[in-house]
């Protein structure tokens, strides 16, 4: 007998819910849409997140179950609290609006609504001197690339698209962005910006230092270290 959607779902997340230290389940990510009751639903994966009264603070779980894949992430309250403290983006990205489906505790409206402040707050600005900081380590490692001329071509270019990366990922930083995950990166990069956007694409027309240059200048150029004045008398 062929088991439906909906029965390998409600197995499975049965089987959480009867775990002694399972707190509260949430569905994130596409899975939170998902109607489970329609016996007919079609996925060809389920994503959870599981508060747990104790545990490490995060465990993530991946199995196939009759041709659906479950990721299920553990956290413990420590792991949360700290996920939550430290911004992390894939957390609060998830957690700002998931579906609850268990909640022992009757906390997790509240949790939600932490994450969802936390995740429009914005991440954790840096200082201008912490900005100073990456603007030079950045230039610092384009100006060794452009100055070693024994450097194979494949290898330029390799590191190329690792510098202009973390360029990249500096534009988010400085302007005080959440950062995409990485195949995301230039496409966000082109919603936010089609300017930079095109400058990139410049760099990887040709791997020319000028073009690479340029990129960085756009979004490091305003970046300058505060002075100290010390005053006697």
């Amino acid at each position: 007998m062929i088991k439906t959607i909906n029965s390998i779902y409600k197995n499975e997340i049965s089987k959480i819910i009867n775990d002694t230290k399972t707190e509260i389940v949430f569905l994130v990510g596409s899975s939170k849409g998902i109607d489970f009751n329609d016996k007919d639903v079609k996925v060809n994966d389920i994503d959870v997140f599981v508060l747990a009264k104790q545990g490490e603070k995060q465990v993530r779980e991946i199995k196939e179950v009759d041709g659906v894949e479950f990721d299920i992430n553990y956290f413990s309250y420590d792991g949360l609290k700290e996920l939550i403290d430290n911004k992390e983006y894939f957390f609060l990205k998830e957690m700002k609006d998931p579906k609850i489906i268990y909640d022992k505790t009757k906390a997790g409206a509240d949790i939600v609504k932490l994450c969802n402040q936390k995740f429009l707050e914005g991440p954790s600005v840096l200082s201008n001197e912490q900005k100073y900081f990456m603007k030079t380590d950045i230039k610092g490692k384009i100006d060794r690339l452009n100055k070693n001329h024994k450097i194979e071509k494949f290898e330029y270019e390799f590191l190329t698209n690792i510098y202009i990366k973390d360029i990249i990922i500096g534009y988010f930083i400085i302007n005080n962005k959440w950062i995409p995950k990485d195949k995301n990166l230039l496409k966000e990069l082109k919603k936010e910006n089609l300017e930079l956007f095109n400058l990139v694409k410049n760099v990887h027309k040709n791997y020319k230092y000028e073009d690479l240059l340029n990129v960085y200048k756009y979004i490091f150029n305003d970046i300058k270290l505060n002075k100290i004045i010390k005053i006697t008398y």
